[in-house]
């Protein structure tokens, strides 16, 4: 008889793979011990142990404001005049924090509460969150991700949690079938479903962007991905994407890295698609040209106003190409209003920038009057807004402690990644990126405008200097442009 096969042999190529495996995992361990650091699945764990052994809610007003933070969820409260805040990060240029923090905004006496529950989530930024009035409020959250203090480890979440206003606590929702973990993707409620579309997962060997699409019921508490006929956006993360009505939604642009042979190149998409569910069921894909849509930019803000179907979106990081291998990256403080139903884009002017002071005489009022008939001036019962006409003059904002260009501007300046939600027709933007020469600033500075008047800005939380940066430009940017370049790519993934 001959040998006996053993079914279990393993070849020489897998060994070799798992002693690699082993070296570099024992390598990071011993980083990890001289960084004082834990494996980033047992500093995890450990997290959710202590947060499921909390008994009971507590709350306590905030005294001043949160601390500066990005990539964090704003949600309008369901059925109070709050804003909700959680989770987000910091990082000062040697060190990130990222948070599990919940806290409630009240915008008509300015305050600030945290409210600690049990068992909460563990700490994650580039998340997404939506709120649903059902069972007396609820706040729902998936996905996003954890960096160690060191950013020697990096971890996706694919877990869903549910938060009860009512009863004030958490509860991990156990569901078959969802989406691989992921951060950088986007989350809307349409009608009692929850739909995910896109996002990336970087696992420090591939990076991996999503075009696929799930939805999850709030009465069966079950995933389904959808399979949407037609041409649909490609594979991206941190794009624009916004519920219109209760059975469809619009997406615009996004970010992705496409390799193509051995080279690797970042882009920022400018398409736009809308998702409409069909009549007996099913999904279906429709690119829509639209007017023009903002410059091509990543880490824009939105929110959308559910009560006159229209999506604001604001700021944003743009590369410009200084030469062929230095690029700056240049951000943006506009604000764009997109009609959810015509797909159409619109600058959004406030009466107090279409204000002017200078000296008129006949030239400025020839120009004066070539600009007013290039205007149109659409009213209803929700606001007042220019449309077309010469373009504003451009300010070029450095940052919240001042601006540069042709007189002060108040409202939010130039930013990435800010957080922006609507509560009761009042627009807010809070914190945020700024990049300024060689460093990111993450910002606590907030703001409100009233989308009935439009008049200005609000500032709610002032920012009257920029946080210390402690990174060492030589030690982060010291081979140039493309240190800076991928820095910049990584944030604009979420």
């Amino acid at each position: 008889m001959g040998k006996k096969k053993n079914k279990n042999k393993v070849s020489g190529a897998v060994k070799t793979a798992a002693k690699t495996e082993k070296k570099l995992a024992n390598k990071l361990k011993k980083e990890l011990a001289n960084l004082g650091e834990e494996d980033i699945a047992k500093v995890l764990a450990e997290i959710e142990r202590e947060e499921a052994k909390r008994s009971a809610a507590t709350e306590k007003a905030l005294p001043g404001a949160p601390s500066p933070r990005a990539y964090a969820s704003l949600t309008p409260h369901p059925t109070n005049n709050e804003l909700i805040v959680f989770g987000g990060e910091y990082h000062n240029g040697q060190k990130t924090e990222v948070y599990n923090e919940l806290l409630f905004f009240n915008p008509v006496n300015n305050t600030w509460k945290v409210l600690k529950a049990p068992g909460a989530p563990p700490p994650r930024s580039a998340h997404q969150a939506i709120a649903t009035p059902a069972n007396k409020g609820e706040l729902w959250v998936f996905g996003g991700e954890f960096t160690s203090p060191s950013e020697t480890q990096f971890h996706h979440y694919k877990d869903l949690w549910c938060f009860s206003f009512a009863e004030k606590k958490w509860e991990k929702v156990v569901a078959p079938n969802g989406p691989t973990p992921r951060s950088g993707h986007r989350m809307v409620l349409l009608g009692r479903n929850i739909i995910v579309f896109g996002g990336y997962a970087d696992d420090g060997r591939e990076c991996r962007y999503f075009d696929d699409v799930y939805s999850f019921c709030l009465d069966t508490r079950a995933w389904s991905k959808l399979t949407p006929s037609g041409r649909g956006p490609c594979a991206r993360s941190a794009c624009v994407m916004l519920p219109a009505g209760n059975d469809s939604l619009l997406i615009y642009g996004g970010f992705s890295r496409v390799r193509t042979g051995r080279t690797e190149r970042t882009q920022t998409h400018t398409d736009l698609f809308r998702l409409s569910a069909r009549t007996g069921g099913g999904w279906t894909w429709r690119p829509l040209s639209g007017s023009l849509g903002p410059a091509a930019r990543a880490g824009q803000a939105a929110a959308v106003n559910v009560h006159t179907n229209r999506g604001y979106v604001f700021g944003g990081v743009s590369d410009v190409e200084e030469t062929d291998e230095e690029l700056r990256g240049e951000m943006s403080d506009e604000l764009q209003l997109l009609d959810l139903e015509a797909g159409r884009w619109h600058h959004v002017t406030l009466k107090s920038e279409q204000q002017t002071t200078h000296q008129p005489d006949a030239q400025s009022e020839a120009m004066d009057t070539k600009v007013e008939e290039a205007v149109t001036v659409v009213t209803d019962e929700v606001f007042t807004m220019k449309l077309g006409g010469a373009p504003a003059p451009a300010t070029q904002a450095c940052g919240p402690a001042g601006t540069t260009g042709p007189g002060p501007r108040s409202g939010p300046g130039a930013r990435m990644s800010a957080m922006m939600a609507v509560q009761r027709s009042t627009l807010y933007v809070y914190g945020g990126v700024l990049e300024k020469e060689d460093k990111q600033f993450y910002l606590s500075d907030m703001y409100s405008l009233d989308l009935h008047k439009l008049n200005e800005w609000k500032t709610i939380i002032s920012q009257p200097s920029l946080p210390d940066w402690l990174g060492s430009d030589s030690e982060e940017y010291e081979t140039g442009s493309e240190s800076e370049s991928d820095d910049s790519d990584e944030d604009s993934e979420e």
